[in-house]
């Protein structure tokens, strides 16, 4: 699956801003599947039932029903979580465009937009 059309560049991701989302900020330092999946249970308040598990972060991501108050949820990374040669990037790459891709498709639902630095463009698909 090409990656591309999905996700957003910007030259300074800490810049990064948007009043009328909930911004997720994935810190440089959230390398490796641990780390990841802890940030992101945490910035979206997965449910206790979240299994910590890449099927657990796609199936959480296609639902947000419990982010009520929210229409945009907009994933910022500071740095690419996994190095180029792992297959868990392309695994996560994939989970992240995959529920954007389901939550385009319903427009009046909460929209997930991801943004990555310019600098991991060539690396993460853009």
């Amino acid at each position: 699956m090409s990656t591309d059309p999905y996700f957003q560049f910007v030259d300074d991701p800490a810049a990064y801003r948007n009043s009328a989302a909930l911004v997720v900020r994935v810190p440089i330092a959230a390398r490796g599947k641990e780390k990841l999946l802890g940030v992101l249970a945490g910035s979206l308040r997965f449910p206790k039932y979240f299994g910590w598990n890449w099927d657990a972060l796609e199936e959480c991501l296609r639902d947000l029903s419990w982010l009520k108050e929210v229409n945009q949820v907009v994933i910022v990374h500071e740095g690419v979580p996994f190095s180029p040669r792992e297959s868990q990037l392309r695994t996560y790459l994939e989970i992240l465009a995959d529920a954007m891709a389901l939550r385009r498709a319903k427009p009046d639902d909460l929209q997930i937009t991801v943004v990555f630095p310019t600098s991991a463009q060539a690396l993460v698909g853009g």
